[in-house]
Protein backbone atom coordinates (compact mmCIF):
# COMPACT_ATOMS: atom_id res chain seq x y z
CA UNK A 1 0.00 0.00 0.00
CA UNK A 2 1.52 3.62 -1.15
CA UNK A 3 1.81 5.89 1.93
CA UNK A 4 1.71 9.25 1.97
CA UNK A 5 4.93 10.04 2.96
CA UNK A 6 6.25 7.25 0.18
CA UNK A 7 4.12 9.87 -2.54
CA UNK A 8 5.87 13.18 -1.06
CA UNK A 9 9.25 10.91 -1.36
CA UNK A 10 8.59 10.04 -4.63
CA UNK A 11 7.84 13.00 -6.16
CA UNK A 12 11.26 14.95 -4.27
CA UNK A 13 13.37 12.30 -6.09
CA UNK A 14 11.67 13.24 -9.67
CA UNK A 15 12.20 16.57 -8.71
CA UNK A 16 16.51 15.23 -8.11
CA UNK A 17 16.14 13.38 -11.09
CA UNK A 18 14.99 15.70 -13.91
CA UNK A 19 18.01 15.70 -15.35
CA UNK A 20 17.96 11.96 -16.19
CA UNK A 21 14.35 11.85 -17.18
CA UNK A 22 15.28 14.78 -19.82
CA UNK A 23 18.58 12.64 -20.84
CA UNK A 24 16.85 9.08 -21.10
CA UNK A 25 14.20 11.06 -23.05
CA UNK A 26 16.12 12.72 -25.38
CA UNK A 27 18.59 9.33 -25.82
CA UNK A 28 16.66 7.74 -27.93
CA UNK A 29 16.19 10.75 -30.33
CA UNK A 30 19.58 11.07 -30.59
CA UNK A 31 20.08 7.15 -31.11
CA UNK A 32 17.60 7.75 -33.64
CA UNK A 33 20.17 10.20 -35.83
CA UNK A 34 23.04 8.17 -35.53
CA UNK A 35 21.55 5.16 -36.50
CA UNK A 36 20.38 6.28 -39.74
CA UNK A 37 23.71 5.27 -41.16
CA UNK A 38 22.81 1.30 -39.92
CA UNK A 39 19.68 2.02 -41.37
CA UNK A 40 19.00 -1.59 -42.93
CA UNK A 41 16.89 -0.03 -45.68
CA UNK A 42 19.50 1.99 -47.07
CA UNK A 43 21.06 -1.55 -48.00
CA UNK A 44 21.04 -3.75 -50.69
CA UNK A 45 18.32 -6.93 -49.70
CA UNK A 46 20.79 -8.81 -51.47
CA UNK A 47 23.81 -8.40 -49.92
CA UNK A 48 21.98 -8.48 -46.62
CA UNK A 49 21.05 -11.94 -47.12
CA UNK A 50 24.35 -13.38 -48.52
CA UNK A 51 25.65 -11.91 -45.63
CA UNK A 52 22.84 -14.04 -42.84
CA UNK A 53 23.46 -17.13 -45.64
CA UNK A 54 27.79 -16.73 -44.65
CA UNK A 55 27.45 -16.14 -41.34
CA UNK A 56 24.28 -18.60 -39.88
CA UNK A 57 25.70 -17.87 -36.09
CA UNK A 58 24.51 -14.30 -36.30
CA UNK A 59 20.77 -15.55 -35.26
CA UNK A 60 22.43 -17.48 -32.25
CA UNK A 61 24.46 -14.70 -31.47
CA UNK A 62 22.54 -11.43 -32.04
CA UNK A 63 18.91 -13.38 -31.08
CA UNK A 64 16.98 -12.13 -33.89
CA UNK A 65 17.27 -10.93 -37.61
CA UNK A 66 15.31 -9.56 -40.41
CA UNK A 67 15.87 -11.30 -43.75
CA UNK A 68 14.42 -9.45 -46.54
CA UNK A 69 11.63 -10.59 -48.79
CA UNK A 70 10.32 -8.06 -50.41
CA UNK A 71 13.39 -6.59 -52.77
CA UNK A 72 11.32 -4.30 -54.80
CA UNK A 73 10.00 -1.77 -52.54
CA UNK A 74 13.26 -2.60 -49.77
CA UNK A 75 14.79 1.19 -50.25
CA UNK A 76 11.69 2.91 -49.44
CA UNK A 77 11.20 1.71 -45.93
CA UNK A 78 7.99 2.39 -46.22
CA UNK A 79 4.83 1.34 -48.19
CA UNK A 80 1.57 2.99 -48.62
CA UNK A 81 -1.64 1.40 -48.58
CA UNK A 82 -2.64 1.58 -52.31
CA UNK A 83 -6.04 2.91 -51.15
CA UNK A 84 -5.96 4.01 -47.84
CA UNK A 85 -7.91 5.74 -45.37
CA UNK A 86 -8.67 9.72 -46.31
CA UNK A 87 -7.60 12.54 -43.91
CA UNK A 88 -11.15 13.55 -43.20
CA UNK A 89 -12.60 11.90 -39.99
CA UNK A 90 -15.76 11.07 -41.52
CA UNK A 91 -14.57 9.79 -44.55
CA UNK A 92 -11.88 7.75 -42.84
CA UNK A 93 -14.69 5.73 -41.09
CA UNK A 94 -16.35 5.27 -44.55
CA UNK A 95 -12.98 3.46 -45.25
CA UNK A 96 -12.94 1.18 -42.51
CA UNK A 97 -16.28 0.42 -42.73
CA UNK A 98 -15.81 -0.92 -46.02
CA UNK A 99 -13.06 -2.49 -45.70
CA UNK A 100 -14.61 -4.83 -42.55
CA UNK A 101 -17.36 -5.09 -44.36
CA UNK A 102 -15.37 -6.87 -47.21
CA UNK A 103 -12.47 -8.44 -44.81
CA UNK A 104 -14.00 -10.05 -41.75
CA UNK A 105 -11.93 -9.52 -38.30
CA UNK A 106 -11.26 -11.54 -35.30
CA UNK A 107 -9.38 -11.18 -31.86
CA UNK A 108 -9.00 -13.96 -29.52
CA UNK A 109 -7.80 -13.02 -25.97
CA UNK A 110 -7.13 -15.43 -22.84
CA UNK A 111 -6.49 -14.78 -18.93
CA UNK A 112 -5.58 -17.56 -16.43
CA UNK A 113 -5.10 -18.24 -13.08
CA UNK A 114 -2.04 -20.22 -12.69
CA UNK A 115 -1.52 -22.51 -9.77
CA UNK A 116 -0.50 -21.43 -6.94
CA UNK A 117 2.30 -23.64 -4.62
CA UNK A 118 1.09 -21.96 -1.65
CA UNK A 119 -2.12 -22.89 -1.80
CA UNK A 120 -2.46 -26.65 -0.41
CA UNK A 121 -5.32 -27.58 -3.39
CA UNK A 122 -3.21 -27.37 -6.75
CA UNK A 123 -5.76 -25.99 -9.09
CA UNK A 124 -5.70 -23.62 -12.24
CA UNK A 125 -8.27 -21.76 -14.62
CA UNK A 126 -8.35 -20.18 -17.50
CA UNK A 127 -10.60 -18.35 -19.45
CA UNK A 128 -10.72 -17.70 -23.57
CA UNK A 129 -12.48 -15.27 -25.44
CA UNK A 130 -13.49 -14.59 -29.42
CA UNK A 131 -14.76 -11.64 -30.55
CA UNK A 132 -15.59 -11.79 -34.25
CA UNK A 133 -17.02 -8.77 -36.42
CA UNK A 134 -18.11 -9.82 -39.86
CA UNK A 135 -20.32 -7.82 -42.28
CA UNK A 136 -20.94 -4.83 -39.43
CA UNK A 137 -22.55 -7.63 -36.94
CA UNK A 138 -20.73 -8.54 -33.91
CA UNK A 139 -20.31 -12.66 -32.02
CA UNK A 140 -18.26 -13.22 -28.96
CA UNK A 141 -17.97 -16.08 -27.20
CA UNK A 142 -16.17 -17.30 -24.02
CA UNK A 143 -14.95 -20.18 -22.88
CA UNK A 144 -13.20 -21.89 -19.93
CA UNK A 145 -11.41 -24.72 -18.36
CA UNK A 146 -10.17 -25.89 -14.61
CA UNK A 147 -7.57 -28.31 -14.31
CA UNK A 148 -6.88 -30.14 -10.46
CA UNK A 149 -4.30 -31.88 -9.15
CA UNK A 150 -2.57 -34.21 -11.61
CA UNK A 151 -4.14 -32.91 -14.28
CA UNK A 152 -1.14 -30.24 -13.39
CA UNK A 153 1.41 -32.38 -14.31
CA UNK A 154 2.86 -33.25 -17.91
CA UNK A 155 3.74 -36.41 -18.52
CA UNK A 156 6.84 -36.42 -21.03
CA UNK A 157 10.23 -37.73 -20.53
CA UNK A 158 9.51 -37.25 -16.59
CA UNK A 159 6.87 -35.59 -14.76
CA UNK A 160 6.71 -32.18 -14.47
CA UNK A 161 4.56 -29.71 -13.13
CA UNK A 162 2.99 -27.13 -15.53
CA UNK A 163 5.17 -24.22 -16.81
CA UNK A 164 4.50 -21.63 -19.38
CA UNK A 165 4.62 -23.74 -22.59
CA UNK A 166 1.48 -25.91 -20.88
CA UNK A 167 -0.29 -23.12 -20.32
CA UNK A 168 0.36 -21.75 -23.44
CA UNK A 169 -0.86 -24.96 -25.47
CA UNK A 170 -4.05 -25.23 -23.01
CA UNK A 171 -5.33 -21.91 -24.29
CA UNK A 172 -4.55 -22.82 -27.87
CA UNK A 173 -6.38 -25.89 -27.24
CA UNK A 174 -9.43 -23.94 -25.92
CA UNK A 175 -9.50 -21.65 -28.35
CA UNK A 176 -9.64 -24.05 -30.94
CA UNK A 177 -12.49 -25.64 -29.37
CA UNK A 178 -14.25 -22.31 -28.94
CA UNK A 179 -13.71 -21.34 -32.86
CA UNK A 180 -14.90 -24.66 -33.60
CA UNK A 181 -17.95 -24.84 -31.42
CA UNK A 182 -19.15 -21.07 -32.03
CA UNK A 183 -17.12 -19.69 -34.92
CA UNK A 184 -16.54 -22.13 -37.73
CA UNK A 185 -19.90 -20.84 -39.54
CA UNK A 186 -18.33 -17.90 -39.65
CA UNK A 187 -14.99 -18.58 -42.05
CA UNK A 188 -12.85 -17.38 -43.81
CA UNK A 189 -11.70 -14.29 -41.31
CA UNK A 190 -8.84 -13.04 -40.00
CA UNK A 191 -7.84 -14.14 -36.44
CA UNK A 192 -5.71 -11.38 -34.93
CA UNK A 193 -3.81 -12.96 -31.91
CA UNK A 194 -2.44 -10.69 -29.50
CA UNK A 195 0.92 -13.03 -28.89
CA UNK A 196 4.42 -13.40 -30.64
CA UNK A 197 4.07 -16.04 -33.22
CA UNK A 198 7.87 -16.36 -33.53
CA UNK A 199 7.67 -16.96 -29.74
CA UNK A 200 11.27 -15.27 -29.00
CA UNK A 201 10.70 -15.24 -25.00
CA UNK A 202 11.44 -18.62 -25.57
CA UNK A 203 14.94 -18.39 -25.88
CA UNK A 204 15.74 -19.18 -22.46
CA UNK A 205 13.62 -22.95 -22.40
CA UNK A 206 15.24 -25.92 -22.38
CA UNK A 207 15.59 -27.56 -25.90
CA UNK A 208 12.82 -30.25 -24.74
CA UNK A 209 10.30 -26.94 -23.98
CA UNK A 210 11.35 -25.49 -27.07
CA UNK A 211 10.32 -28.76 -28.97
CA UNK A 212 7.06 -29.00 -26.87
CA UNK A 213 6.49 -25.10 -27.49
CA UNK A 214 7.32 -25.13 -31.29
CA UNK A 215 5.37 -28.59 -32.37
CA UNK A 216 2.00 -27.32 -30.05
CA UNK A 217 2.56 -23.99 -31.92
CA UNK A 218 2.66 -25.68 -35.31
CA UNK A 219 -0.04 -28.05 -34.78
CA UNK A 220 -2.18 -24.71 -33.64
CA UNK A 221 -1.20 -22.55 -36.59
CA UNK A 222 -1.86 -25.98 -39.11
CA UNK A 223 -5.85 -26.32 -37.34
CA UNK A 224 -6.12 -22.97 -37.88
CA UNK A 225 -5.49 -23.24 -41.66
CA UNK A 226 -7.62 -26.51 -41.78
CA UNK A 227 -10.79 -24.75 -40.47
CA UNK A 228 -9.76 -21.62 -42.99
CA UNK A 229 -8.96 -19.08 -40.35
CA UNK A 230 -5.92 -16.78 -40.74
CA UNK A 231 -3.85 -16.44 -37.55
CA UNK A 232 -2.03 -12.44 -37.57
CA UNK A 233 -0.32 -11.89 -34.76
CA UNK A 234 -0.45 -8.02 -33.84
CA UNK A 235 1.44 -6.77 -30.67
CA UNK A 236 3.66 -4.17 -29.55
CA UNK A 237 7.06 -5.48 -29.90
CA UNK A 238 10.81 -4.85 -28.39
CA UNK A 239 12.67 -6.83 -31.27
CA UNK A 240 15.66 -6.54 -32.25
CA UNK A 241 15.96 -8.31 -35.81
CA UNK A 242 16.10 -5.05 -38.48
CA UNK A 243 18.45 -2.94 -35.94
CA UNK A 244 20.58 -6.49 -35.81
CA UNK A 245 20.46 -6.63 -39.73
CA UNK A 246 21.48 -2.69 -40.07
CA UNK A 247 24.50 -3.63 -37.47
CA UNK A 248 25.88 -6.48 -38.82
CA UNK A 249 25.82 -6.05 -42.33
CA UNK A 250 27.27 -2.64 -41.85
CA UNK A 251 29.79 -3.08 -39.59
CA UNK A 252 31.28 -6.75 -39.73
CA UNK A 253 29.39 -8.27 -42.56
CA UNK A 254 32.72 -9.77 -43.06
CA UNK A 255 33.11 -11.17 -39.92
CA UNK A 256 31.55 -13.97 -38.32
CA UNK A 257 29.39 -13.42 -34.80
CA UNK A 258 30.58 -16.61 -33.05
CA UNK A 259 34.18 -14.62 -33.77
CA UNK A 260 33.78 -12.02 -31.73
CA UNK A 261 34.84 -11.99 -28.18
CA UNK A 262 33.10 -8.50 -27.36
CA UNK A 263 30.61 -5.62 -28.56
CA UNK A 264 32.09 -2.77 -30.66
CA UNK A 265 31.42 0.49 -29.79
CA UNK A 266 28.54 1.32 -32.00
CA UNK A 267 26.61 -2.40 -30.25
CA UNK A 268 26.64 -0.98 -27.35
CA UNK A 269 25.78 2.28 -28.13
CA UNK A 270 22.59 0.30 -29.29
CA UNK A 271 22.09 -2.51 -27.15
CA UNK A 272 18.56 -0.98 -25.83
CA UNK A 273 17.83 0.49 -28.63
CA UNK A 274 14.27 -1.45 -30.50
CA UNK A 275 13.24 -1.92 -34.01
CA UNK A 276 10.24 0.34 -33.31
CA UNK A 277 12.50 3.30 -32.05
CA UNK A 278 13.89 4.02 -35.22
CA UNK A 279 10.41 3.26 -37.30
CA UNK A 280 9.42 6.00 -36.30
CA UNK A 281 11.61 8.09 -38.57
CA UNK A 282 10.73 5.37 -41.62
CA UNK A 283 7.21 5.43 -41.11
CA UNK A 284 6.65 8.67 -41.29
CA UNK A 285 3.60 8.60 -42.87
CA UNK A 286 0.26 6.87 -40.89
CA UNK A 287 -0.82 3.75 -42.08
CA UNK A 288 2.19 2.86 -43.71
CA UNK A 289 4.21 -0.51 -43.30
CA UNK A 290 7.60 -1.77 -43.97
CA UNK A 291 8.56 -4.01 -46.50
CA UNK A 292 7.85 -7.98 -45.12
CA UNK A 293 10.61 -9.77 -44.29
CA UNK A 294 11.29 -13.14 -42.47
CA UNK A 295 12.10 -13.21 -39.16
CA UNK A 296 14.83 -15.27 -37.82
CA UNK A 297 15.81 -15.63 -34.14
CA UNK A 298 17.13 -18.96 -32.02
CA UNK A 299 14.30 -20.29 -31.39
CA UNK A 300 12.17 -20.90 -34.79
CA UNK A 301 15.29 -20.51 -37.11
CA UNK A 302 18.53 -22.45 -37.17
CA UNK A 303 19.57 -20.94 -40.51
CA UNK A 304 17.56 -18.72 -43.19
CA UNK A 305 17.01 -22.03 -44.68
CA UNK A 306 16.32 -24.31 -41.50
CA UNK A 307 12.75 -23.16 -40.25
CA UNK A 308 10.96 -24.61 -37.00
CA UNK A 309 8.41 -21.43 -37.69
CA UNK A 310 8.27 -19.94 -41.56
CA UNK A 311 6.86 -16.75 -40.92
CA UNK A 312 5.97 -13.34 -42.74
CA UNK A 313 6.79 -10.32 -40.46
CA UNK A 314 6.27 -6.56 -40.96
CA UNK A 315 5.74 -3.17 -38.71
CA UNK A 316 2.55 -1.13 -39.76
CA UNK A 317 2.15 2.74 -38.31
CA UNK A 318 -0.97 3.38 -36.74
CA UNK A 319 -1.56 6.84 -35.46
CA UNK A 320 1.38 6.85 -32.71
CA UNK A 321 1.61 3.13 -32.68
CA UNK A 322 4.25 0.94 -34.21
CA UNK A 323 2.69 -2.48 -34.20
CA UNK A 324 4.61 -5.57 -35.53
CA UNK A 325 2.25 -7.95 -37.60
CA UNK A 326 3.45 -11.69 -38.33
CA UNK A 327 1.63 -14.22 -39.76
CA UNK A 328 2.30 -17.93 -41.30
CA UNK A 329 4.04 -17.80 -44.87
CA UNK A 330 1.99 -20.29 -45.99
CA UNK A 331 -0.70 -18.02 -46.82
CA UNK A 332 1.22 -15.70 -48.56
CA UNK A 333 1.88 -18.93 -50.85
CA UNK A 334 -1.63 -19.65 -50.88
CA UNK A 335 -2.79 -15.59 -51.64
CA UNK A 336 -0.34 -13.54 -53.14
CA UNK A 337 -2.29 -10.16 -51.96
CA UNK A 338 -2.34 -11.71 -48.27
CA UNK A 339 0.52 -8.85 -46.97
CA UNK A 340 -2.09 -5.89 -48.64
CA UNK A 341 -5.22 -7.58 -47.43
CA UNK A 342 -3.48 -8.41 -43.44
CA UNK A 343 -2.36 -4.65 -44.28
CA UNK A 344 -5.69 -3.37 -44.82
CA UNK A 345 -7.61 -5.45 -42.04
CA UNK A 346 -4.79 -4.38 -39.46
CA UNK A 347 -5.42 -0.36 -40.57
CA UNK A 348 -9.27 -0.91 -40.52
CA UNK A 349 -9.24 -2.15 -37.05
CA UNK A 350 -6.56 -0.12 -35.29
CA UNK A 351 -8.35 3.44 -36.47
CA UNK A 352 -11.50 2.09 -34.56
CA UNK A 353 -9.56 2.01 -31.03
CA UNK A 354 -6.84 4.65 -31.82
CA UNK A 355 -3.85 2.84 -32.63
CA UNK A 356 -4.82 -0.98 -31.92
CA UNK A 357 -6.96 -3.80 -33.36
CA UNK A 358 -10.33 -3.15 -31.94
CA UNK A 359 -11.48 -7.29 -31.96
CA UNK A 360 -8.56 -7.54 -29.55
CA UNK A 361 -9.32 -4.87 -27.30
CA UNK A 362 -12.79 -6.45 -27.17
CA UNK A 363 -11.43 -9.97 -26.78
CA UNK A 364 -9.28 -8.78 -24.23
CA UNK A 365 -12.34 -7.20 -22.00
CA UNK A 366 -14.16 -10.78 -22.43
CA UNK A 367 -11.47 -13.32 -21.01
CA UNK A 368 -10.02 -10.69 -18.67
CA UNK A 369 -9.96 -11.85 -14.92
CA UNK A 370 -9.15 -9.06 -12.51
CA UNK A 371 -8.21 -9.35 -8.80
CA UNK A 372 -12.28 -9.82 -7.82
CA UNK A 373 -12.60 -12.46 -10.56
CA UNK A 374 -10.02 -14.28 -9.47
CA UNK A 375 -11.15 -14.25 -5.71
CA UNK A 376 -14.33 -15.66 -6.85
CA UNK A 377 -12.58 -18.56 -8.74
CA UNK A 378 -10.87 -19.08 -5.54
CA UNK A 379 -13.86 -18.87 -3.41
CA UNK A 380 -15.91 -21.56 -5.80
CA UNK A 381 -13.13 -23.79 -5.47
CA UNK A 382 -12.56 -23.66 -2.04
CA UNK A 383 -16.28 -24.21 -1.29
CA UNK A 384 -16.45 -27.23 -3.33
CA UNK A 385 -12.87 -28.26 -1.77
CA UNK A 386 -15.05 -27.88 1.82
CA UNK A 387 -18.32 -29.89 0.61
CA UNK A 388 -16.17 -32.72 -0.73
CA UNK A 389 -14.26 -33.09 2.94
CA UNK A 390 -17.58 -32.50 4.63
CA UNK A 391 -19.62 -35.20 2.58
CA UNK A 392 -16.90 -38.05 2.43
CA UNK A 393 -15.89 -37.39 6.55
CA UNK A 394 -12.31 -35.29 5.62
CA UNK A 395 -10.95 -33.32 8.16
CA UNK A 396 -8.59 -31.13 5.74
CA UNK A 397 -8.32 -27.82 5.19
CA UNK A 398 -7.73 -25.61 1.91
CA UNK A 399 -6.02 -22.30 2.14
CA UNK A 400 -3.42 -20.19 1.31
CA UNK A 401 -0.43 -19.02 3.44
CA UNK A 402 -0.39 -16.78 5.68
CA UNK A 403 1.15 -14.01 3.29
CA UNK A 404 -1.09 -14.51 -0.02
CA UNK A 405 -3.96 -14.41 2.36
CA UNK A 406 -3.02 -10.76 2.87
CA UNK A 407 -2.62 -10.27 -0.55
CA UNK A 408 -5.43 -11.44 -1.51
CA UNK A 409 -7.17 -9.13 0.64
CA UNK A 410 -4.68 -6.35 -0.38
CA UNK A 411 -2.28 -5.89 3.00
CA UNK A 412 0.24 -6.94 1.02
Amino acid sequence: MLQELSIQRLSQNLVMKEKKIFESLSGYKNLNEKFEQYNPFNLDPRKIRETIADDRSCISVLGSIAFPLEDSVWDRGQIMLEDGPYENEGRKFEWVNKVLDEISVCGTDASTIRHNLHLNLLYAYTQVAVFLRKFGRYVEGVLDDVKVGDELYFMGNEIKLFEDEHYQMWNWDLTLKLLNEKFYQHTPFILFLDESLSVSYARNYTSERRKLLLDSLNNYLKKLYELNIFPVAVYFSLDRGLVNCGLKCTLCSNTKCSHCSDLSEQERMFKTFCDKHFLYNVLTKNYSRTPYFRPLNSVIAESEDKLHVDLIAFYVRVDDSILRVEFPKIFLEKDENAVNLVHKAVVADSILSGGYPLTLSRAHELAVLSGRDRNVVHEIVYNKALELCKKYGYNLEVKFSRKNELKARGVL
